[in-house]
């Protein structure tokens, strides 16, 4: 089985992409995958397999505040 990549973000490594999200998405929290992809030199599919395992909502159903989710109403 192949070692998830290592990725930099701000001076630091982190071991995969999953424990690189939470600090990127704390300094951009409505940064897209593909954003967050570009931040990481990574792949946006590969952003977003670690956002969904790790239960965060898409961009546009993130709040700033990253302890709330935007309530979305339908007509």
């Amino acid at each position: 089985m192949p070692h998830p990549k290592r990725v930099r973000f701000a001076g630091l490594t982190y071991s995969s992409i999953g424990w690189a999200l939470g600090d990127v998405l704390r300094v951009e929290p409505r940064a897209s995958d593909q954003l967050v992809a570009a931040m990481l030199d990574v792949t946006p599919q590969s952003v977003a397999y670690w956002r969904r395992k790790a239960g965060i909502p898409e961009f546009r159903k993130r709040s700033p505040n990253p302890y709330l989710e935007k309530k979305t109403t339908t007509p």
